[in-house]
């Protein structure tokens, strides 16, 4: 899997950050939770965006299993 964080530089000094995800039609950003989404978000410390990449890399993004618990009285 290839991963990059894109580093945006404003006039004023100030950077964000994006996680991004190499797929087979170019990059796509990273949520929070290490999905996959067609946009980047802007963080701002690159510490955040390792943590969406780790999220992604360890499958945290990915569902196992659901359950569900009915209760009725």
């Amino acid at each position: 899997m290839k991963y990059r964080i894109k580093i945006i530089t404003y006039k004023s000094g100030r950077k964000t950050y994006s996680p991004q995800f190499k797929t087979f039609f170019g990059y796509k950003g990273l949520s929070y939770t290490g999905e996959t989404r067609p946009f980047s978000l802007e963080l701002e410390s690159r510490e955040q965006a390792l943590t969406f990449i780790d999220y992604h890399y360890n499958g945290n993004s990915k569902v196992q299993t659901i359950e569900v618990e009915y209760i009725t009285k």
